[in-house]
């Protein structure tokens, strides 16, 4: 059974860099979940995104055909 935590390899890069800085003693210990929240919250809006868009209107797709001179 997991415990919740994601391998490294699938946290997005600003989890990744919130972490990194947490081990090189950038980014104090009661900081590190709120920036892990953070930009999982960003990846997961950012995944979301390009479902919510609209969908392009019917007319735009709608060719014209060409009037040729005869």
């Amino acid at each position: 059974m997991s415990d919740g935590t994601a391998p490294v390899g699938r946290l997005s890069s600003g989890e990744q860099r919130a972490l990194a800085s947490f081990l090189a003693g950038r980014l104090p210990a009661g900081q590190l979940h709120a920036e892990l929240c953070r930009h999982r919250e960003a990846a997961l809006a950012a995944a979301v995104a390009p479902e919510m868009r609209e969908p392009a209107p019917a007319e735009a797709s709608i060719a014209v055909p060409a009037l040729h001179a005869a």
